[in-house]
């Protein structure tokens, strides 16, 4: 009979997978429910293993994460101009090139427009990550979502200052963080590589922006519903490791380019679901 404790080749067991990560085994857990690491339940079984080579990735992703800033604090805060050229740099290097960067002078504008509408992932002078979301009217972010307009061609004044007493829809313009070198091919991510240190990165700022979704509750901006559209085979899937949904549009919907919706107000859904309604007070199931 087979040691049931014993994890078969090629695999983990559960304790054997904490340990190599190194991580809390309520983190652990965590990563498992949200989908980040995948378990594989044998029939019969109420404890499942994990992959050694997703488990090994996963833990050189936090190695390479560890390593080159343990040393110096990371931190996430709200953009100010003179970061601008480095947003735009670490954009062009990982979108393909200045041409698919939103211009200097559009970054400068949304930040003038609402303050609170961009953020960066910082490690003293280095910007690591950058995020960008604001509230627009349902006919702007339809056109946007539809492809009828390009997130550098959003009107200014269409962006909606984050007011006290409102409940609104958040669309998520842009996420990039930074990517090991090696993991680029013509000035973009390889697909076919997922680059460890950017998956880290890619999560924290992440959690981060749940956090400031929390945040604008406090101050009384309910968020009911996120939207974003992947661009890219990095963008598409943390969209659905997020659990957001793909949405069935006539218009904008491509192999490469999908629009996505995340209802906060469902009774369903992933963890992310679950723990953004716990934070921000939205009853339900």
């Amino acid at each position: 009979m087979q040691n049931r404790k014993k994890a078969p080749d090629g695999m983990y067991t559960a304790r054997e997978a904490i340990a190599k990560i190194g991580i809390a085994s309520t983190a652990f857990y965590d990563l498992v429910n949200t989908g980040e690491i995948r378990k594989h339940l044998p029939p019969g079984r109420k404890e499942g293993f994990y992959a050694k080579s997703d488990i090994d990735t996963y833990a050189s992703g936090i190695q390479a994460f560890r390593e080159p800033y343990a040393s110096d604090k990371v931190d996430f805060s709200l953009a100010l101009t003179q970061d601008i050229p480095s947003i735009y740099d670490l954009v062009s290097s990982v979108s393909g090139g200045p041409n698919h960067a939103v211009p200097e002078d559009i970054l400068k504008a949304w930040i003038r427009r609402e303050p609170q509408s961009v953020h960066i992932l910082r490690k003293g002078g280095e910007v690591l990550g950058y995020i960008s979301m604001f509230s627009l009217p349902m006919e702007t972010l339809m056109a946007r979502l539809c492809g009828d307009l390009w997130n550098r061609h959003i009107p200014i004044d269409d962006i909606q200052p984050f007011k006290s007493n409102t409940t609104i829809s958040l669309y998520i313009a842009e996420i990039a963080v930074k990517h090991s070198p090696e993991y680029i091919i013509h000035d973009e991510p390889d697909p076919n590589k997922p680059d460890p240190l950017a998956r880290r990165l890619g999560a924290r700022v992440i959690k981060e922006a749940m956090s400031f979704i929390v945040r604008l509750g406090n101050q009384g901006t309910t968020v009911s519903e996120l939207y974003a559209v992947g661009t890219s085979p990095f963008g598409i899937a943390k969209c659905r490791e997020l659990g957001m949904e793909p949405m069935a549009l006539e218009r904008g919907v491509r192999e490469d380019r999908i629009p996505f919706k995340l209802d906060l107000q469902s009774s369903s859904g992933s963890l992310l679901v679950r723990r953004a309604k716990s934070a921000l007070g939205i009853k339900g199931e």
